[in-house]
Formats: C-alpha cells, structure tokens, sequence
C-alpha cells in the first residue's frame, strides 16, 4: 500500500454531506410549517374524539419513530438513495419532533409557548449553517488525495448500489483521484469504469466517454422512466424561476428592499415602542429580543447602505457582496428575534428574505466571476464597470 493512503482512522465528509443536510433541515421546516397551518384550520384536534376523554397522542411521538426510521434506512442500506431517503424521512420526524419544542421548555401554556417559535427557527438556522459549513470545507481541490480517494470509493460504491453511474457522476468520481495515481486509484479508476452507464436525465448535452469507459446500459427502472418524463417540464420550470431571478426589474426591486428593509424594521420597532403596542404582560419577556431585533436590523442596514454606496461607486461584486450580507444577517439572526416576537406570524418576512437570497446570490456570484475574467484577461487594475 502506497504512503499516499495510510491505513489510520480518518473522518472524510462524504461528498453530498451539505446536499443531505439541507434536505434534512428543508424537510423539517416544511414540516413544521405545515403541521401547524393543519392544527390551525382543524381546531387542534385529539385522537379519540376530543372532549375531556379524549386521547391526545403528541406527534412528537411520530417524530421520533420517524427519525429511528430514516437512521435504520441509513444505517442498513449502501448508496445515496439511501442516504437522501434517510435524510428526508428523518427531515420530517425531526420537524414533528421539533414542533412541540414549547412542551419541553416550560410548563406553561405547553404548545403555545410563545418564544416556541424563536427555539424552532433557531434549530433550523443552526443546520442550514452546518450544511454551509461542511460545503465550504469540503472543496475538492483542496481536500488531500487520500479524502479524495475515499469519497471515489464511496462513489463507486453507490454505483454498486444502484446498478450503474451516469456520465456525469462517473466524471466527476474521475476527476477526483490524484495526478499522478496510485495503485489504489488506479484500481477505482477501471471499477468505475466497468460500472453500467446509467441513462442521463435530459440537461445539457452529454460528454463524449471514451471507449475504454463504454458499457451496455442498465435497463431503466420505473422511477428512472419517471424521472424522464418529468425531467422536461422541471427544467423549463426552472429555467423559468431562473429568468425571472435574472431579469433586470428583479434584481432591482430585490436591491431596493434589501436596502429598505433595515429602515422599515427600525421604523416599526420604534412605533411598537411608542404607542406601546407591546401587550403590558408580556412588556419586560420582550424587551430582549425587542433590543436584540435593534440591533440586528442596525447592523443589516450599515451593510446594506455601505452596500448600495458601493454600487453607487461602480464596485458591483463589492457592493452585491455587503447586500447579500446584510440578507444573510436577518436571516440567520434578525429573523430569530422577529420570530420570538411575532411567534408564527414572521413567516411572511422570513420568505420575503429568502426572496432576496434567492434574486442576490446568483448575481453577486456573477459579479464575482466577471471581475476575476477580467482580472485574469487585463494586465493592469481592473476598471470599473458601470452598472446595468
């Protein structure tokens, strides 16, 4: 065995860590959100009947089944259908667990519990920003050659799983083992390539394989056909949702609230204030998160507006960065204080700030990737480019 690969105990991120956690945590948020809008519309009803007879079976207890089934399906099963099926059925069992966080913290009005809603949000705060943690720490380029080798293993195993790979995956697999190869890559290189090629769902145009690589075929499964038919009508949907978070009026509109957006909460907490629209029992609970959203919503609109001189200055990438920040801000803090102050209710601007992550990011990424083409084609500074 090479030196390359030592034979010691090693902890390697799969490669689809981020993607499973971020199912996990989407399919808990869905979850919870539609939990509470059906108890809502049904009037909270017990099994059994209702009435002081009745028998209410929390669906924490579901939550916590589920979540045993979707570690049994991850723990019994090889390859990532796996892992995604586990990842979503744990997703939904942790929002039916999480949901009922307020019968866990206090003793008061169990269910209703109003900071419920904060506790709730923060949970899933915390794994969207585990999910982007793990997905900036693990870039290929930079992992050492005995991590890439791993996740290639892990690859091709999930091609064993699931009878074949796809160009693309097996690309991708290829293009992670080391330059020049060990024999312990080399060996993965021709398993991969003995693998089945799976048919490609219809994206973009196929690579060219070379003809070393080629391989009959594995007969389409009924969820393989399915996938099929569906492919065309999801890409011209988001193609679609694409153009739209593109489209010139978007991304202003997007712009000028993200740049408002600290204004009007600021405007709105000191309205509360003053006509004292705080519910007196409730006056000193609040005053925290009331001073805490403050001083997040200060903190977004410094950003923005230093974001927005930026633009003003022609710095484009500069300037979308700082506004993506200051959505980012109320996002993963601002929005927890909204919550424990609003309970459910936040739900409106919390999709309002998903709106504007979803318009700024793929510009400011743009941005970004424009300026350094043009770093790399200039010799000198780059000049400033006016804004569309």
């Amino acid at each position: 065995m090479s030196a390359t690969h030592p034979l010691r105990p090693r902890h390697v991120h799969a490669p689809t860590a981020a993607a499973h956690l971020r199912l996990l945590a989407w399919s808990g948020i869905v979850t919870v959100l539609l939990t509470r809008a059906y108890l809502a519309l049904a009037g909270y009803p017990k099994v059994g009947g209702g009435g002081s007879g009745g028998l209410h079976i929390a669906h924490m207890l579901w939550g916590g089944l589920l979540m045993a089934a979707g570690l049994l399906v991850m723990c019994a099963l090889l390859g990532s259908r796996a892992r995604r099926a586990g990842a979503l059925t744990g997703g939904v069992g942790f929002g039916l667990f999480i949901d009922e966080i307020g019968k866990l913290v206090t003793d008061e009005p169990g269910y209703f519990y109003r900071p419920a809603a904060a506790l709730i949000y923060a949970c899933f705060a915390a794994l969207l920003a585990l999910a982007w943690w793990v997905g900036r720490r693990t870039p290929p380029g930079r992992l050492p050659a005995a991590d890439r080798t791993a996740q290639v293993t892990d690859a091709a195993l999930d091609g064993l799983a699931r009878g074949g790979l796809t160009s693309a995956e097996r690309h991708r697999a290829l293009a992670r083992l080391s330059h020049p190869r060990t024999e312990l890559d080399a060996a993965l290189a021709r398993l991969l390539a003995a693998l089945p090629t799976l048919p490609e769902l219809p994206k973009t145009p196929a690579k060219p394989t070379p003809e070393h690589m080629l391989k009959p075929t594995s007969t389409p499964t009924l969820s393989s056909k399915l996938r099929h038919r569906l492919s065309p009508l999801t890409a011209r949907i988001r193609g679609a949702l694409a153009r739209v978070a593109a489209h010139r009026w978007t991304v202003t509109l997007a712009l000028v609230y993200a740049v408002l957006q600290g204004y009007l909460l600021l405007a709105g907490i000191t309205a509360d204030v003053v006509t004292g629209t705080v519910e007196p029992p409730l006056a000193r609970a609040e005053m925290i998160p009331v001073f805490a959203s403050t001083v997040c919503a200060a903190v977004t609109l410094g950003l923005a507006v230093r974001g927005a001189v930026l633009l003003r200055r022609r710095e484009r990438p500069a300037g979308l960065r700082l506004i993506r920040a200051s959505v980012l801000t109320d996002l993963f803090l601002g929005q927890i204080f909204n919550f424990a102050l609003n309970q459910f209710a936040a739900v409106t601007d919390w999709l309002v700030g998903l709106f504007l992550l979803w318009v700024l990011t793929p510009e400011a990424n743009s941005a970004a990737a424009a300026r350094a083409v043009r770093a790399a084609a200039g010799s000198g500074p780059v000049s400033p480019q006016p804004v569309p």
